[in-house]
């Protein structure tokens, strides 16, 4: 007998065009949505009552670094040059595999917790092949909706001096992505789908990339998510364009941050098919610029929403959605201001804000012929938001009270394929007072390993690529255009590694 839950007394959110009014009715079974109505007259099926409160699709995370649970909030006052120093090349090298599935287990919880029940995992802590096995299990263990993004970049040897030249030649990854999309992720229908993260090759010859995106087709990967022009870092190599000129970007291209993508490369972006994922918290904190969200639906491109790092910010999408809007409505204000004209409306909305972090999300995921929206048919990924609370009360707006009212500790019910994974405001199977414990044991443990003298050594490193002063931003600049040069920005390149080796 099929397994069936009728939600009742709801508001029903649907994000879904049309929506008729006065839908309070809901009926999951066998992890899809078989009705939605008013009154369905159903008798045979376990009765959640959402007592009036908001019944939305599950919130859909396009970016998340979900191993990075354990080193929470440590880069909180960080820049971007902090976090490429500590986290990835002072902090990553020791974690264990046991440390990569714990991470991604819990920070798997933290998001189910807070209603986001799809997340784009960019798993670029892949430092053994055991590694790349935990990762994907700590997923598979949380329940959640995914598409694990095998993990291309290097990760530093412990107590080991960096080496760049490693960085752009080590492939053992490649075949181990093989192995486990054979292995682990075969089929392209379940929970968890198969997908490949790019290195950070911003500012190297595009023939780094290439043998990437050749693997994530042949494997025919889900996703191929990259970070790309996320501010100076980018140093003006205008990646993306040359990436678009090569027939290097299709429909299954996810961009993550693009801050200062250009007009042409988002229309070109938007005639492909790509996607965006944008992460307003990490991007404003660590100087990579105004998130790209308002430009990018402009020209017509797919733009989810990302938490990225949860070392550095929140782990919900509730405060996403408040910062993109911020951001993007300062951003509008601010050209009028120049003029002394001040806003006649607002661009952007609450309910675009909603669906960038459902359906749009969805779209940019890939998975929006089954999560996004609660439609009949989709899967059963939904959320139930109580609004029985002095802080959301009197309910006026369903739209606008989830996207600058409700937070995380409001989200009394989550289901994810039709299970029920919280309820009654409480993660269900989760035994989170141990996993604390675990948690902090670990954390402790990596923080001590990394030495003084290699943080020092990692700081020193991400300097020779980092433009700090003005006099390095010329040279970046410079060093930029060269790079845009076919020919030239072979011998560019290899000027740049061998002066980062006189520097370590």
């Amino acid at each position: 007998m099929s397994r069936r839950v009728l939600i009742t007394n709801a508001n029903l959110l649907t994000v879904a065009e049309p929506a008729p009014p006065g839908l309070n009715q809901l009926l999951v079974e066998d992890g899809r949505i078989a009705a939605i109505g008013q009154d369905l007259g159903v008798t045979d099926a376990e009765v959640i009552d959402a007592r009036a409160g908001i019944v939305m699709p599950g919130m859909v995370d396009t970016h998340r670094h979900t191993w990075q649970s354990l080193l929470r909030a440590t880069l909180a006052d960080g820049t971007l040059y902090d976090y490429m120093a500590l986290v990835r090349y002072g902090y990553a090298p020791h974690f264990t595999a046991g440390d990569a599935e714990l991470g991604n287990y819990a920070g798997a919880l933290d998001a189910l917790n807070a209603g986001v029940t799809t997340v784009v995992d960019n798993a670029h802590l892949v430092a053994t092949p055991d590694h790349a096995d935990a990762l994907l299990t700590g997923l598979e263990k949380a329940g959640i909706r995914a598409v694990y993004c095998y993990g291309l970049p290097d990760v530093a040897d412990a107590d080991v001096p960096l080496e760049t030249e490693r960085t752009f030649s080590s492939r053992w990854r490649h075949q181990d992505a093989e192995r486990l999309r054979a292995e682990r992720l075969p089929a392209d229908d379940g929970l968890i789908r198969f997908g490949i993260t790019g290195s950070d090759f911003l500012f190297a010859p595009l023939h780094y990339t290439v043998p990437e995106v050749e693997l994530a087709r042949r494997l025919d990967a889900h996703r191929f998510s990259v970070h790309v022009a996320n501010g100076p870092f980018a140093r003006g190599t205008r990646y993306v364009s040359r990436l678009l000129a090569k027939g290097l970007v299709d429909d299954r291209t996810l961009f993550v941050h693009g801050n200062v993508l250009s007009h042409r490369d988002l229309a070109r972006i938007a005639s492909v098919g790509a996607s965006i994922s944008m992460t307003p918290e990490s991007e404003m904190q660590m100087g990579m610029g105004t998130p790209i969200w308002a430009s990018a639906r402009n020209a017509g491109v797919a733009c989810g929403l990302g938490v990225d790092i949860v070392s550095g910010g929140s782990g919900d999408l509730f405060t996403q959605m408040r910062l993109a809007l911020a951001a993007g409505r300062m951003a509008a204000h601010d050209k009028l201001g120049k003029h002394r004209v001040m806003p006649e409306r607002l661009q952007l909305t609450t309910e675009h804000a909603l669906r960038a972090a459902t359906i749009d999300g969805a779209r940019a995921a890939g998975l929006d012929g089954e999560v996004g929206t609660l439609e009949i048919g989709k899967r059963a990924d939904l959320i139930l938001v109580r609004t029985a609370e002095h802080h959301l009360s009197p309910l006026l707006d369903p739209v606008k009270t989830v996207v600058v009212q409700a937070g995380a500790g409001d989200v009394e019910l989550v289901m994810v394929d039709g299970r029920i994974l919280k309820r009654d405001g409480r993660l269900v199977g989760a035994d989170w007072h141990g996993i604390e414990a675990r948690l902090q044991q670990a954390a402790d443990r990596i923080l001590t390993a990394a030495t003084q003298q290699s943080l020092e050594q990692a700081y020193t490193y991400v300097r020779a690529a980092f433009p700090l002063d003005r006099a390095s931003a010329i040279g970046a600049r410079v060093v930029g255009k060269a790079l845009q040069v076919r020919g030239l920005d072979n011998r560019v390149f290899r000027a740049m590694l061998a002066h980062s080796a006189k520097r370590r």
